[in-house]
């Protein structure tokens, strides 16, 4: 059996993934690790992709017809490995070469076995701690956080604890999807990422299930992995947007009820889009006017029809 399986999912984003596939050999040849890596391919049409992925080792490739979600990729790569820990980790993330075997240690120590989830410290491409973990949203969490007002700094710990909170490694509500290590254990009892979350949101899902069954989520500050962020998301701002306000009313209404979705649902629609419109209009806004109007149509035509965007999997299996 291998030490730790490594999934990567990869959506258009070629060579991140070759870089992120190389970090992870050498890391597990550094910790003297048995890996096995397992890359979905979620819709790369690089006539080169697998010959470039197989060049720099030993992978389990495995290539879907169309974008089935990240959960999903990240449940069927798990599905093929049996190790003991799984990593999930973004294509453009890049492991420390001295951080992968660390945090297999940790999880493996008896002490420890209350630990669920473990996730690294998040650099930037040049080198600058990120925030990468907070606690789990409460639902006027989220409504703040529609409202914009996470961009003043949050409210006590969410959507990010405070840099100061990073500087030490410790117990906190969720870690980043981008670099997410679980105890397969764990991970089979919850039966995975719940597909019906496309895109965003999984990793604090998967994180409040965990904490569900008493397990903790573990922040590690002394092994981190360089993240540069936004490399698929960034292709389509529309799209990206629009499945971000669709998972987040969804995760409302896993987590909180109908009454949850419906409240921040009006909440996206009577707040978000006419502060959105005025960002994008005084060119203060992530994501341009075209963007903002392309997500909110794309959100309606899925409201109403059930298309234009892609269609959620199911939730875990029971």
């Amino acid at each position: 059996m291998t030490d730790v399986d490594v999934v990567i999912v990869n959506y258009k984003s070629a060579a991140h993934t070759v870089k992120c596939v190389r970090a992870v050999f050498d890391a597990a040849r550094k910790g003297n690790l048995d890996a096995r890596v397992f890359v979905i391919n979620n819709g790369d049409e690089s006539p080169t992709f697998g010959s470039d992925v197989q060049a720099v080792g030993k992978v389990d490739i495995v290539t879907n017809a169309a974008n089935i979600g990240f959960g999903a990729a990240c449940n069927l790569g798990a599905s093929r490995g049996n190790s003991p820990a799984i990593y999930f980790l973004n294509p453009d993330a890049v492991v420390d070469e001295g951080s992968l075997a660390p945090m297999v240690t940790f999880l493996n120590d008896p002490q420890n076995i209350n630990v669920g989830i473990v996730g690294p410290e998040i650099r930037d491409s040049t080198g600058v701690v990120v925030p990468s973990c907070s606690r789990l949203p409460s639902l006027t969490d989220l409504m703040l956080r529609t409202i914009g007002w996470h961009r003043t700094g949050g409210v006590g710990g969410y959507p990010y604890l405070s840099l100061q909170e990073h500087g030490q490694s410790r117990a906190v509500g969720q870690v980043m999807g981008a670099a997410l290590m679980i105890r397969r254990s764990v991970f089979e009892e919850i039966n995975g990422f719940d597909e019906r979350l496309f895109l965003y949101y999984e990793d604090a899902d998967l994180s409040s299930r965990v904490y569900g069954l008493g397990y903790q989520s573990r922040y590690l500050k002394d092994v981190w992995v360089t993240h540069i962020g936004r490399v698929s998301s960034s292709q389509n701002t529309g799209v990206s947007l629009a499945l971000h306000i669709r998972s987040r009313v969804t995760y409302a209404n896993l987590h909180f009820g109908n009454l949850g979705k419906v409240s921040l649902a009006a909440v996206c629609v009577a707040i978000e889009f006419p502060v959105r419109m005025l960002q994008a209009m005084l060119g203060k806004g992530v994501v341009g006017l075209g963007g903002v109007l392309r997500a909110y149509r794309l959100l309606a035509l899925n409201l109403f029809t059930g298309t234009a965007l892609p269609k959620p999997g199911r939730g875990p299996k029971t």
